[in-house]
C-alpha cells in the first residue's frame, strides 16, 4: 500500500467518524423530551409528565403534567446518594404559571432526598448537563407570566448547579416568604427584619440563596426575577466557557445580589472564559423585603456586621462584559470587580450606576467604561432617612471607602483603563480614583463629562475629578473632556471647563442629557468615535461629550425611555 493510499484511507475514516459523531448529536437532540409542570398536574405515579394537561383525577401514568418540579428533579441530601431523575441531557422542563413551594415538605420531596433537621439540603442539584452549547438542558417558566418558586425551611438554594455543562434556567421568579436575613445582628429600627431561625426545625418559610453554581461550563440564566433571599440572589464561582446573565433582576437579597465567593482560600472561586451580564437590574441588596408587601426594609451594611454589595467577585480571571445594566441603591458597592486578577478584561457599556452606599463601580486590570452614567450619591442614611429603607444603616456607612464614584485598580503592570463618553458625578472624595500595584499603567479619559458640582460627603469642598494616588501614582491621559466644579478648580489637558448645562443635575432625579446651549454639544474629540449613546441612539457628527447625545427639537424635550 502506498503512503498516499494510507493517508487517503485515514482521512476517509476520520471523516466517517466525524459524520457519525454529528449524527449521534443530532439524533440525541431530536430525541430530547419536553416535560411539563403545572399546579393542577399529578404525581410521578399519576402522570407521565410529558403532556401539558392537568391530572384528570383518577388513574396512573396518565397523559398529564407533573404538579411540582420535584416530581422530575427530586431534591438531594448531602449525606445521601444522588436521587435519580427522569430528565436527560438536552431535555426541557416547562413550568407553567403558579406558585410552587421549594424545600422540605413540597410535593415530590422524599426522605431519601432530605429530612429533619437537615432540611437545608432540600435543593435541586441533579440537573443533567446539556448535549452541547446548541442543545442545553433547559428549565424554563412562562416568560409572560413567571412562575414563582419560593424556598422554605432553610433551603440552601432553589437550584444548586454543580459540575455540569450547557444548562439554561429561564423565565422564573425565585424568592422566599420570610422577612429575615441570615445572621442579622441589628435589634432596632429594622423594619421588622429578624435573624432567620437556624436553631431548630421548623425553620420557617425562608431560603438562603436563589441559585448556587460551582464548576459550571456554559451556564445561561435568562429572564429571572430573584429577590428576598436571606443570603444572596446568586452565589457562583469557578465558572468557565460562556456564562450569560440576560434580563436578570437581583433585588433585596439580605447579604448581596451576586457573590462570586464560594469560600475557601483567596483563589478558590476564580472563574474563567467569558461572562456577559446584560439588560439586568441589581438593586437594594443588603436589605430585606417585608413579605407579602415586598417593600424594602431593614437595610444594613458592613458597620452593622453585614455586607450589601450589588454584584461582587472574589479573586477571579475571565473576560467580563456589562451591557445596559442598572445597578443602584445597594448598601455597599454597586459593581465590585476590584479582585479581577488582571488576566482578563472588564467592559462596561450603556449602563447606569447610582445610589449605592459605597463606590458605584470598582474594576481592576485592563478595562473600558463607555456610554455609561455613574451617579455617586452615596449619602445613604441622609437620602433614606425616615423611610423603612433606612433600616439599621448608620452615618458611617455613607460613602464607604471615601465613596469615589469610579474606583480603578491595576494588579499588574503596563495595563490600561479607558473611560469614554461617560457622565460621572458624585459626592464622595473623588469622581474617579485609581491605584496600581505594578508600574506603567495608565487611565485614558476621552469625551467624558466630570460633573463635580456637588460637595463631597463632608460638605466642605468639591470632589476630586481624578485622583491617581500619591505614591506610585497612575497617570491620566486627557482627551476632549468637559470638567466642571471639581476640587481646586482643576482644568486638565484640553478639557472644556464650563457648566455642562444638564437637563437635571439634582442627585435624586439626575438626567445627564445636555440642554440647548450646553458646551457638550458637538464638541467631542474625533480621536475616539462611538456609534451610539447611552440610550442606543445614533450619534451624529460632530458628537457631543458625555453619555447622552443631544437631540434638538421635540425629541430632546423629555427624558428618553430606558433605565
Amino acid at each position: 500500500m502506498s503512503a498516499r493510499t494510507s493517508i487517503g484511507q485515514t482521512i476517509c475514516c476520520c471523516m466517517v467518524l466525524i459524520c457519525l459523531l454529528l449524527t449521534i448529536g443530532v439524533a440525541s437532540a431530536a430525541s430530547a423530551t419536553v416535560w411539563y409542570v403545572r399546579t393542577d398536574g399529578g404525581s410521578a405515579s399519576q402522570c407521565t409528565g410529558k403532556t401539558d394537561a392537568g391530572y384528570p383525577g383518577h388513574g396512573t401514568q396518565q397523559d398529564c403534567a407533573f404538579n411540582h418540579p420535584y416530581q422530575l428533579l427530586p431534591p438531594n441530601g448531602s449525606s445521601e446518594p444522588m436521587q435519580p431523575t427522569m430528565m436527560r441531557s438536552g431535555d426541557t422542563l416547562q413550568i407553567r404559571p403558579g406558585n410552587y413551594m421549594m424545600g422540605y415538605g413540597a410535593p415530590g420531596q422524599t426522605s431519601a432526598g432530605c429530612d429533619v433537621p437537615y432540611t437545608w439540603d432540600c435543593e435541586i442539584s441533579n440537573i443533567p448537563s446539556g448535549i452541547d452549547a446548541a442543545h442545553p438542558t433547559v428549565i424554563t417558566g412562562d416568560c409572560k407570566t413567571l412562575p414563582e418558586l419560593w424556598g422554605t425551611q432553610r433551603a440552601a438554594a432553589i437550584f444548586s448547579l454543580q459540575k455540569a455543562h450547557d444548562v439554561k434556567i429561564a423565565c422564573l421568579e425565585l424568592t422566599d416568604h420570610a422577612n429575615c436575613i441570615e445572621n442579622y445582628r441589628p435589634t432596632s429600627n429594622t423594619g421588622g427584619v429578624t435573624a432567620c431561625n437556624r436553631s431548630k426545625y421548623p425553620y420557617g418559610p425562608w431560603a438562603a440563596n436563589g441559585i448556587y453554581a460551582a464548576d459550571m461550563t456554559n451556564l445561561t440564566l435568562q429572564n429571572l426575577d430573584i429577590h428576598g433571599f436571606a443570603d444572596y440572589g446568586i452565589n457562583a464561582g469557578r465558572l468557565s466557557g460562556n456564562t450569560l446573565l440576560d434580563g436578570v433582576t437581583l433585588r433585596a437579597n439580605g447579604w448581596g445580589g451576586w457573590s462570586g465567593d464560594l469560600g475557601g482560600n483567596d483563589h478558590s472561586s476564580s472563574s474563567s472564559g467569558t461572562i456577559v451580564v446584560q439588560d439586568s437590574v441589581v438593586a437594594w441588596n443588603g436589605c430585606s423585603e417585608a413579605y407579602p408587601a415586598m417593600t424594602i426594609v431593614g437595610c444594613w451594611g458592613q458597620n452593622e456586621g453585614g455586607y450589601g454589595d450589588g454584584f461582587a467577585e472574589a479573586w477571579t480571571g475571565g473576560d467580563w462584559t456589562f451591557v445596559r445594566d442598572d445597578m443602584h441603591d445597594n448598601t455597599q458597592d454597586g459593581l465590585d470587580l476590584l479582585y479581577a486578577n488582571g488576566s482578563g478584561t472588564t467592559v462596561v457599556m450603556q449602563s447606569r450606576f447610582y445610589g449605592s452606599a459605597g463606590n458605584q463601580v470598582k474594576i481592576s486590570g485592563p478595562s473600558s467604561i463607555v456610554d455609561s452614567i455613574a451617579v455617586g450619591n452615596c449619602m445613604w442614611t441622609q437620602q433614606k432617612k425616615g423611610t423603612s429603607m433606612s433600616g439599621a444603616m448608620q452615618a458611617t456607612d455613607d460613602c464607604r471607602a471615601l465613596g469615589a464614584t469610579v474606583e480603578l485598580d491595576f494588579p499588574l503592570s503596563d495595563q490600561q483603563a479607558v473611560l469614554a463618553f461617560n457622565t460621572i458625578t458624585g459626592q464622595g472624595d473623588g469622581l474617579i480614583d485609581a491605584s496600581q500595584k505594578g508600574n506603567g499603567n495608565t487611565v485614558v479619559l476621552v469625551n467624558n463629562i466630570l460633573d463635580g458640582r456637588h460637595s463631597d460627603k463632608r460638605g466642605d469642598e468639591p470632589t476630586f475629578g481624578y485622583y491617581g494616588g500619591d505614591d506610585n501614582a497612575v497617570p491620566a491621559i486627557w482627551i476632549g473632556n468637559l470638567v466642571h466644579g471639581v476640587r481646586h478648580g482643576a482644568c486638565p489637558g484640553d478639557s472644556v471647563c464650563e457648566d455642562p448645562l444638564l437637563r437635571d443635575p439634582a442627585f435624586a432625579t439626575y438626567d445627564p442629557a445636555p440642554r440647548s446651549g450646553s458646551p457638550a454639544i458637538g464638541t467631542a474629540s474625533p480621536k475616539v468615535n462611538v456609534r451610539t449613546d447611552y440610550y442606543g441612539r445614533p450619534r451624529p457628527r460632530p458628537m457631543s461629550i458625555g453619555a447622552v447625545e443631544y437631540l434638538a427639537g421635540p425629541q430632546g424635550d423629555h427624558r428618553p425611555p430606558g433605565h
